[in-house]
């Protein structure tokens, strides 16, 4: 943007020099120069804006001083026009409409346009778009009316840029409008309607119309003739609706039939497929799982087409495919031709290309054939390529945490630390999401602490989210005082972004899983003597003494698990902001849920109904919290096994909030009914459980299977703790319970892996 303001500043100054010389060369201070300098400082206050007020303040200034664009050079405004542009402001468009609209209509520069016309494009302004396209159209024709030996037509760029905003409302889903109502749109600006809705069905939705819209506006010479274009559709244009018809393609939902019209209207117009061509016929093909077809497809660009090159992007759609055709051979071998033919030259695409490579098989669950690949590209030099030793590329810390990020997806805790080990023997930085992904594997206070002195003497500067994948680690390790300490820690290196309200619930949650062993009441923390305050040495760590100042340390050491957590929230209830290190965030549904959980030690507590309706109470009525599913089940919890307060507080309390979330999906309302199958549990009441489930089933939640094992669940803790069951048919009332929760549904039983080697057998009545 400040080149086209230079711009303008360039044309302006040539033209008092022009005007200049008129008067003897002296150079003249008339209100036409105060107009034009008014006008440069508007666009610089444009480009220098720090607020949207002043960005609208340079809107008025430059819309008042050019409300009659002929008083200046059309070169000055037409750098005026894609400024404005630049900068999103409508007035690009209105004063784009007065060189259009004017007595001697002017057809402006393809670039001041294009500008225009990208802008209504980023704003999804696909009608103002074809308006506008269709106004040059018309000037275009004019001019050529009265010297036809000019050369004023449309650029091709201007209709693929209308042809872009199309695709976008395609992908998008945007509601296509009525076919009445787009007539008269129309009809009232003199539009000619691009759309044949004889090739669409009934059925077909607001996507399918965009895109069919698209198809038509590509066919013939329609777009030439109709926006006075200086050729037909070229490759580009046909490329942007393929890509479209890929985005929006899914399995059930099969676009191809648009996908060959579009290869047949490009044949019939001697327009030849590139690898992009491909590339969105593959991504089509591979995005409603007709993987036989995007073989096919990729076989025919590699075999039948030769001197098409396949890409990184090809071979990226390939891979699943290619691996679930059990031709992994191939796949290294596409990937080995591209290394070569880019390894010295071009080592960022090499290093870009196979972060993707690397991911698409990680997140597919292929762990194994990326290490495969990342040894064989980059941790070791195969023979067949020793000469390329001193100019390959080496492996990047994104390429790193994708494979420990795949590993800690699929639980490799071993293969995740040996690894890692390389990362560090060959010197590749550590970040944040490394000590995030590494954590997960860490399931001792002894071993995290290791592996944290390991990261600190790497001088790695931690982020809050590898904070709080420390903390977490801490935490379900049973090391709550360690949590507490790294919690601090956290503050001072980060400060205030890392004293989010999402900080503090894993903090808290770390502090819940501390309430859950057999001595969680009365152990107590002692953060200064915690393993995490004992690790490494003094230049490696903050010094424990940096942190005995810190308050929330000082509130909590000493205390239990269970009383830190009712003392973090109340901290957090009365917006704690003491200093400016030590601010806290208001509770939210989440805080709550985890003091729940910690009140009922995850459901193996004693019964204690006073203070979790008291808990429910406070977060209800004074924190605002949203009662939703897993906050009231959290809630229920803490009734152990005392069912007559359950039930008393379900019909006073919870059953009303519960019943306020089925406007949010009934799976809040079957959550917080799953608790009370947990109370039902606990007290080895079936017969209770049974006319729960004919509740829900009353209230128009199925019982399921998840509901059955919350039971269960109660049940094994009571047994644990040796109650013993004096209720009747108790089997019985079991038998019915299963057979409530586990009726027949044939949508959910074929999706069920588990289940798929069940017999089933439907029952007519």
């Amino acid at each position: 943007m400040k080149w086209v303001i230079q711009g303008v500043e360039k044309c302006l100054a040539e033209e008092d020099e022009s005007s200049s010389s008129k008067h003897g060369g002296k150079k003249t201070y008339s209100y036409r120069r105060r107009i034009d300098a008014s006008l440069v400082d508007a666009l610089y206050l444009m480009h220098h804006a720090n607020s949207q007020t002043e960005v609208l303040d340079a809107e008025k200034r430059i819309k008042v001083l050019l409300k009659n664009p002929s008083e200046f050079p059309l070169e000055v405004t037409e750098r005026v026009i894609r400024a404005t542009s630049l900068a999103g402001l409508s007035l690009s468009v209105d004063l784009l409409q007065l060189l259009l609209r004017g007595d001697d209509p002017v057809l402006p520069s393809s670039i001041a346009y294009i500008s225009v016309l990208s802008f209504l494009r980023r704003n999804g302004r696909v009608d103002r778009l074809e308006e506008t396209l269709a106004e040059l159209a018309s000037v275009s024709r004019g001019i050529q009316r009265k010297n036809p030996l000019s050369n004023f037509r449309i650029d091709i760029v201007a209709f693929n840029t209308y042809l872009g905003a199309i695709c976008d409302a395609a992908v998008a889903g945007r509601p296509y409008p009525s076919f009445d109502d787009e007539n008269e749109i129309m009809e009232s600006n003199n539009i000619f309607n691009f759309t044949n809705f004889n090739n669409t069905l009934d059925g077909t939705t607001s996507s399918e119309k965009y895109l069919y819209k698209g198809l038509n506006l590509l066919r013939g010479d329609v777009a030439r003739k109709k926006f006075a274009l200086e050729c037909d559709p070229d490759i580009y244009s046909f490329n942007s609706l393929l890509a479209a018809v890929a985005k929006c393609s899914k399995p059930g939902r099969n676009l191809r039939s648009i996908s060959d019209s579009c290869l047949l209207t490009m044949k019939k117009q001697g327009v030849d497929c590139d690898t992009l061509t491909y590339n969105a016929r593959i991504q089509a093909a591979v995005a409603a799982d007709e993987e036989d077809y995007a073989i096919q497809l990729i076989d025919e660009l590699l075999i039948a087409n030769p001197n098409l090159p396949a890409d990184r992007y090809t071979i990226n759609l390939a891979l699943m495919p290619f691996v679930k055709a059990r031709r992994k051979g191939q796949i290294l071998a596409l990937m080995r031709d591209f290394y070569d033919e880019n390894a010295g030259r071009n080592n960022q695409i090499i290093v870009s290309a196979f972060e993707a490579f690397l991911n698409t098989l990680v997140q597919n669950d292929e762990v194994g054939l990326a290490r495969d690949v990342f040894d064989a590209f980059f941790l070791s030099i195969p023979k067949d390529r020793m000469q390329l030793t001193g100019i390959r590329p080496n492996p990047t810390t994104k390429h790193f945490n994708i494979m420990l990020g795949g590993y800690s997806k699929a639980g490799d805790a071993q293969k995740a630390f040996e690894l890692f080990d390389k990362m560090l023997g060959i010197g590749v930085a550590v970040d944040g999401f490394t000590v995030s992904s590494l954590m997960t594997h860490s399931t001792s206070s002894e071993t995290i602490t290791s592996l944290l002195t390991q990261i600190e003497a790497e001088r790695v500067i931690l982020n809050p989210a590898a904070y709080r994948a420390i903390i977490g680690a801490y935490g379900n390790s049973g090391d709550a005082a360690s949590a507490c300490l790294m919690f601090a820690e956290m503050g001072v290196v980060c400060q205030q972004r890392g004293r989010g309200v999402e900080s503090w619930n894993v903090l808290l949650g770390a502090l819940a899983r501390g309430c859950t062993g057999d001595d969680a009441t009365s152990s107590e923390l002692d953060i200064y003597n915690s393993n995490a305050a004992k690790r490494g040495s003094d230049s490696d760590r903050l010094a424990v003494e940096e942190l005995a100042n810190d308050e929330y340390i000082s509130l909590v050491d000493g205390k239990s698990c269970l009383d830190a957590t009712f003392v973090t929230l109340e901290l957090m209830r009365n917006g704690n902001q003491s200093t400016a290190l030590f601010q806290t965030p208001k509770p939210n549904s989440q805080t709550y849920c985890l003091i729940a959980s910690a009140l009922s030690r995850f459901g193996t507590s004693e019964p204690q109904p006073e203070q979790a309706l008291q808990l429910f109470r406070d977060a209800v009525n004074e924190g605002g919290v949203n009662p939703d599913g897993r906050f009231l089940n959290a809630i229920l919890r803490c009734f152990g096994d005392d069912v007559e307060a359950v039930l008393a507080a379900w019909k006073s309390d919870i059953g009303p909030a519960a019943a306020t979330q089925q406007k949010k999906g009934k799976i809040n309302l079957q959550q917080a009914y799953n608790g009370v199958m947990h109370v039902c549990g606990r007290a080895l009441r079936p017969d209770i459980a049974l006319r729960t489930a004919y509740a829900m089933n009353k209230a128009g939640v199925e019982p399921t299977e998840v509901t059955l094992n919350s039971y269960k669940s109660g049940k094994r803790v009571a047994m644990e703790k040796g109650i013993i069951d004096r209720l009747g048919l108790k089997n019985q009332y079991e038998t019915l319970l299963s057979v409530e929760c586990t009726k027949y549904n044939r949508q959910k039983w074929d999706k069920s892996k588990r289940r798929a080697g069940d017999k089933k057998i439907r029952i007519i009545l």
